[in-house]
């Protein structure tokens, strides 16, 4: 990372304190992707989870999302965002909401399910959080989802610009078998998921807005995350970006 660059944590901080509702929006977009990955692994396996943590929670986008598909029993959200952590609690119900670094304030318990739903990517370290999670958590599975830029495609882009320099405050780049060989230093992967996620266009505006983007800029992102992802979808998550989830054990 180069020096003087905003760490993950602190590019949502920023986003946080100064778009706070728009962001939440956004994430509860997203939301039903990544709802879809944990449905379609843990249920074959357990069909009804008691209690299901999500650490790096977020405004609770996803939380919410399984809470309306009655998912399981009891909900857990943890985030180091105070902003975060207090929009949850004003907007989420029978949620137990949790403040807490979840690297170097460890959370305690025994969970069905944990969900890690693109976290890693905004970590420093994602070997110090995931040693954490399997010494602290007692856990029957969990869902580790992160998006896939470390593709053909996005190298080339990156000759021309330094990837580090992003909205999203990524700070790793992954590619399948990059995320793969960091799990499984510390877990055991049991099954997976690649898929492509698109976004109508009426997604687009909102982000356009949300961020005060220029017009080329709106018309790049009408491409890059409506049309082609929509069209081309085997090809762009091969080549361009992609989301990759897997289910993980001890």
């Amino acid at each position: 990372m180069l020096a003087g660059m905003r760490t993950g944590r602190d590019q949502y901080s920023a986003i946080y304190s100064a778009q706070l509702e728009a962001e939440a929006n956004w994430l509860a977009v997203g939301a039903v992707e990544k709802a879809n990955s944990i449905e379609r692994l843990v249920l074959p396996r357990v069909s009804h989870p008691k209690r299901i943590v999500e650490l790096g929670a977020g405004t609770g986008g996803i939380i919410a999302e399984l809470q309306r598909r009655n998912f399981a029993d009891a909900y857990v959200a943890v985030d180091y965002s105070t902003d975060a952590t207090e929009y949850m609690k004003r907007n989420l119900t029978n949620v137990e909401v949790l403040r807490a670094d979840i690297v170097e304030e460890p959370i305690c318990g025994a969970f069905d399910v944990v969900v890690v739903s693109h976290v890693l990517e905004h970590l420093e370290s994602p070997d110090n959080f995931l040693a954490a999670l399997v010494r602290n958590l007692d856990f029957r599975f969990a869902v580790i989802e992160c998006p896939l830029e470390d593709l053909t495609a996005s190298r080339l882009k990156n000759l021309f610009r330094n990837r580090d320099e992003n909205r999203a405050g990524h700070v790793q780049f992954f590619n399948r078998r990059s995320l793969s060989a960091v799990l499984r230093r510390h877990l055991k992967i049991v099954d997976s998921r690649h898929y492509c996620s698109w976004a109508s266009s009426e997604t687009v505006r909102f982000l356009a807005n949300k961020d005060a983007l220029p017009l080329h800029k709106q018309w790049i992102k009408h491409l890059t995350l409506g049309v082609l992802p929509r069209v081309g979808a085997p090809l762009w998550k091969r080549y361009w970006i992609g989301n990759y989830a897997l289910l993980c054990q001890k």
